[in-house]
């Protein structure tokens, strides 16, 4: 007999089910024999990435299920279609001897035919490793001997980061002789056969940023119904809208989004290289509803000059939905003030999943905020006792719920606390019950003994008029034993010099005015004391700064 409480979580997410399905207008297939091919496809390949368009295939086969913005030769595939495909790869995959067993690296942007080759991997068995198109040819190396990658499926002009030895399959197009020639195209020429009875799903490994040292592999497979729920009642997506992927599939939230779509028969834009006025110009052209983007993105978005964005009809544009990274409150601020209270930004960590959504409420609020606990989600600020933080107390954020990995791929762990995954983030929460997250616990620079939080120094520093971008880190400092360096990118065009140096020492004069700018704005301990000028800061696909790598310049 089931337990009263757990009786009681079951009727409530039932009941937020219910509420999010009808809010998202989800209709059942229009015939019996859909129904049956929807359950079908439910019983054999349940919430994994094998799903792929399967569903929609069932409901609607002929709407557009992907649109790629840079593909000539087929830029648009139905549902129908890219099942087929799939199921060809598949077999084609299988006939070359990829199976349970076998470990696959992805390498690529985010395109059709990587979607095609995630969701065919994902049905013979394989363990899929998503390897992000920054890391360089000797992070791929160790991650390739760490995670047993034999094979590596990867966009032509990334085949030279691949080391030697590994069997390539080109995304779009034939490698040389030399490398191998398979090609996803010859792959998808297959004749769709039965795929095989999976054992157990596709392991797929999702790596870690690497901001603060080596990628680590993080596995998803399964995603528990609380997942889907929980997302459903937090973003408004609607049934067969369309969504413009500006963020790449390697990461957990392009991922993510990409699983979602073929869930709401949503039609996919996907975005190789998503500069902002391209992704403005794609949601006009499109109608999309919906953006799915990073904090670098969305920087990029407020960039295009307001009279460019003022001739696009961005009037079906409902939802900007980002995660990622901390936005600056003053992004926030004008993004609102340019696009409307569209606005959703999503916090959690590849590790822990999703936590908090902050929603166009929230952040009309608290443009600073990281929102509320998602649905079946725990959140805690805990002190280093592990008591609970009172309002307004900072603490180190625990998160907790179905979807919490279980360890990385090494063997090794992160902190845990009754359950609790360690983000590794410092928060506290307001009196509202939203949570604030200040920043990384390693980033925090300990100058004269007092806390400095790089993101609190850094949102006063943005006010600089020169400023169009900057990062705090610490120094080593005899006296202080750390002392604050800001490291910016200005406004003003860079010179020759500057854009072939990366790091170049700052103007004496400019340096001194805007150290003093800056003194008559934060606290002592807060302060920069010396300044270095970049022609970009160093950055993840997700818009995170790589701190490391300016800590070491």
């Amino acid at each position: 007999m089931m337990d009263p409480l757990d009786l009681l979580g079951a009727a409530t997410l039932a009941g937020i089910a219910v509420r999010g399905a009808v809010r998202a207008r989800l209709s059942p297939p229009v015939s019996p024999a859909r129904s049956s091919q929807l359950v079908r496809a439910l019983l054999q390949w349940g919430t994994t990435p094998a799903l792929g368009w399967s569903t929609g295939s069932a409901r609607h086969p002929h709407s557009p299920a992907v649109i790629d913005a840079d593909d000539a030769l087929l830029p648009v595939m139905t549902f129908r279609q890219a099942e087929l495909r799939t199921a060809a790869i598949t077999t084609g995959l299988i006939e070359a001897g990829i199976g349970a067993g076998t470990s696959v690296g992805l390498l690529g942007r985010t395109s059709r035919v990587y979607a095609e080759a995630l969701a065919a991997l994902s049905r013979t068995g394989a363990d899929v490793v998503y390897l992000n198109t920054g890391f360089t040819a000797a992070q791929i190396d160790e991650i390739a001997t760490r995670e047993a990658i034999s094979w590596v499926f990867c966009d032509d002009d990334l085949a030279e980061r691949v080391p030697a030895g590994l069997l390539l399959v080109s995304l779009d197009g034939v490698y040389p002789n030399e490398r191998g020639t398979l090609s996803l195209a010859e792959l998808a020429s297959c004749r769709p056969g039965r795929p095989p009875e999976l054992r157990r799903p596709s392991r797929h490994v999702i790596l870690t940023s690497g901001t603060t040292g080596t990628p680590r592999g993080v596995a998803r497979d399964n995603a528990p119904i609380e997942a889907a729920v929980a997302l459903l009642d937090v973003f408004p997506f609607r049934q067969r809208e369309t969504h413009v992927i500006a963020a790449p599939l390697f990461h957990a939230w392009g991922w993510l989004n990409h699983r979602i779509c073929p869930l709401y028969d949503a039609t996919e834009v996907l975005v190789r290289r998503p500069d902002g006025e391209r992704v403005l110009r794609l949601a006009a052209q499109y109608r999309a509803e919906v953006v799915i983007a990073t904090p670098v993105v969305l920087r990029r978005m407020l960039e295009v000059p307001t009279a460019v964005r003022e001739e696009l009809d961005l009037s079906a544009l409902r939802v900007v939905a980002v995660s990622g990274a901390l936005i600056p409150p003053e992004q926030v601020v004008a993004f609102a003030a340019a696009f409307g209270d569209v606005l959703h930004n999503l916090y959690g960590s590849t590790e822990a999943a999703f936590a908090t959504c902050a929603r166009p409420g929230d952040l009309r609020a608290d443009p600073a905020t990281a929102g509320r606990p998602l649905s079946g989600v725990r959140v805690e600020v805990l002190d280093d006792a592990g008591g609970r933080c009172a309002a307004g107390v900072e603490g180190m954020v625990w998160v907790g719920s179905r979807t919490s990995f279980g360890g990385y791929t090494d063997g090794t762990d992160r902190a845990r606390h009754r359950g609790l995954v360690g983000t590794g983030d410092i928060g506290a929460w307001d009196e509202a019950g939203r949570l604030r997250v200040l920043g990384r616990a390693d980033d925090v620079i300990i100058s004269g003994g007092e806390n400095v939080h790089p993101e609190e120094a850094e949102r006063v520093l943005r006010r600089h008029p020169e400023v169009a971008d900057v990062a705090v880190v610490g120094a080593p400092d005899p006296v202080f034993g750390q002392v604050v360096v800001a490291h910016v990118v200005r406004r003003v065009p860079a010179s020759a010099e500057q854009r072939q140096d990366a790091v170049v020492a700052a103007q004496p004069d400019w340096e001194s005015a805007f150290l003093a700018w800056a003194a008559e704005r934060l606290a002592p301990h807060q302060r920069p004391r010396q300044v270095l000028l970049h022609a970009e800061l160093p950055r993840n696909a997700t818009g995170k700064v790589l701190r490391r790598l300016l800590a070491d310049a």
